[in-house]
C-alpha cells in the first residue's frame, strides 16, 4: 500500500520508483536506470581512466553496485545520478590505484624477471647480453616486439599500451607474456 502511494506521488518512471523496483529485484528497473544514466556515468569513468575497455568494465561494476547495494542509496540525501557518479568516481580511482601498484610490481610466470628499461645503462649486463636481448627481441612477432619495447624501453603501463595500440588490456597482457616466454626459451636454448 505504501509503495502504491509512492508510485502515485513520484511517478512510474522516477528514480525513486525505479530504485524501489530494484529493491524488489526487478531487473527491468535496473536496465531502465542503466539506459537513463550510462552515458553520463561512462563519460566520468573514461575521463578518469582514459582507457575505453577498462571504463566499460567499471561502468558495469557501478550498476552492479546499485543492484547489490541498493539500500545504500537514500533519495532523501540526494539524486540517484549523484550517487551513481560518486560510486563511479570511487571505483575508477580505486582501479587506477590498483593498476599503478600492479605496474610497479610486475610478476611474470616461471620467475621471469622484468627487463631493465635501458639495458645498456645497467652495469650488471655486459654488452654481449644486451646485444643478445636485442637479437631475440628482433625475432619476435611484430605485435609482441612492439608491446615489449613500449613497455620496457618507454615505461608504458599495460592500460597505456592498450589505449595507445587500440587493443584490449587482456590482449596486451597476453602479448607481453608470450613475448617474455619466447625470450626466456631462446636464452635457455642458447639461441641468443
Amino acid at each position: 500500500m505504501r509503495e502504491d502511494l509512492l508510485v502515485q506521488s513520484v511517478g512510474l518512471d522516477s528514480d525513486e520508483h525505479l530504485v524501489s523496483r530494484i529493491r524488489r529485484r526487478d531487473g527491468e528497473a535496473l536496465l531502465l536506470v542503466y539506459r537513463r544514466y550510462r552515458l553520463r556515468v561512462f563519460a566520468l569513468i573514461l575521463r578518469i581512466l582514459k582507457n575505453r575497455p577498462l571504463a566499460e568494465e567499471v561502468l558495469q561494476d557501478v550498476f552492479q553496485r546499485l543492484w547489490d547495494y541498493h539500500e545504500k542509496f537514500d533519495p532523501a540525501k540526494g539524486q540517484l545520478l549523484a550517487w551513481l557518479l560518486t560510486v563511479a568516481r570511487n571505483l575508477s580511482l580505486d582501479h587506477k590505484r590498483k593498476e599503478s601498484r600492479r605496474a610497479a610490481h610486475h610478476v611474470y610466470p616461471d620467475g621471469i624477471d622484468q627487463l631493465d628499461p635501458v639495458p645498456a645503462m645497467n652495469p650488471s649486463l655486459d654488452p654481449a647480453t644486451v646485444q643478445s636481448l636485442r637479437q631475440v627481441l628482433d625475432t619476435l612477432p611484430a605485435e609482441q616486439k612492439t608491446v615489449l619495447e613500449l613497455s620496457y624501453y618507454e615505461g608504458l603501463t599495460h592500460p597505456e599500451l592498450a589505449e595507445q595500440l587500440g587493443e584490449s588490456l587482456g590482449t596486451i597482457k597476453t602479448r607481453i607474456r608470450l613475448g617474455m616466454e619466447k625470450m626466456k626459451h631462446a636464452f635457455h636454448l642458447g639461441l641468443a
